[in-house]
């Protein structure tokens, strides 16, 4: 099964949202799946680690979850210049190998978009290609994400990155006009499939949707 990297159109889109609610359903299933987060800017996405471990009886240790973290919540370039660090790519490689070594599908989490700089002329989106993983966007199902969508499968699609498909996480509660159409509209102007949309608080009928169409995405490899 393939492997995926979870980018999102925003931060605070519910990119380790939808990454951990994957990641139970796949472990519930009884599959030998695995999360990580490569850079974790502040507390909370060093929690997000930490949530991943625990999700997965603490298997392995929490630098390997999280092979960067850095303590203030910046961009990754801004928060290593703060901190007076150099962030280590080769870390992360590693510690992608290990798990992929070891789990079958490795959900990597990234930090907010693909534009967010890692190093200078160095991006989220260039970390997911040098990783050779396609990627899942995460997309907030209400007004205003059909440009912030368009725009990050576009990006992706400039990079080289194969877009396996789209989720639109319900972060509001609300059902509008706008929700109930991007959820047609969205998959019709990007082109890419809408793998499904998460309910607000989570769902686990429509995580075990998503779960069973990744699934059968990678079912031959």
């Amino acid at each position: 099964m393939k492997n995926y990297f979870i980018t999102g159109t925003d931060t605070g889109v519910g990119k380790t949202h939808v990454t951990a609610l994957l990641l139970a359903e796949l472990r519930r299933r009884g599959i030998r799946a695995a999360a990580m987060k490569p850079i974790a800017c502040g507390r909370d996405g060093r929690h997000d680690a930490e949530q991943y471990g625990a999700l997965m009886n603490h298997e392995q240790p929490l630098d390997v979850m999280n092979p960067v973290y850095l303590r203030h919540p910046l961009a990754p370039i801004v928060a290593a210049k703060l901190e007076c660090r150099r962030i280590d790519l080769r870390q992360i490689h590693s510690a992608f190998r290990l798990l992929s070594s070891v789990y079958r599908p490795v959900l990597v989490e990234g930090a907010g978009g693909l534009l967010v700089p890692i190093k200078r002329d160095y991006f989220v989106g260039d970390l997911a290609r040098d990783l050779k993983l396609p990627v899942i966007i995460v997309a907030r199902l209400g007004l205003g994400t059909i440009n912030h969508t368009l725009l990050t499968v576009r990006q992706a699609q400039a990079m080289g990155l194969q877009v396996a498909g789209i989720v639109l996480n319900d972060t509001t509660g609300h059902r509008g006009l706008a929700e109930r159409t991007n959820i047609k509209v969205i998959p019709e102007l990007t082109g890419v499939p809408l793998l499904g949309v998460v309910p607000h608080g989570g769902g686990r009928i429509a995580v075990a949707q998503i779960a069973r169409r990744l699934l059968r995405k990678g079912a031959g490899r």
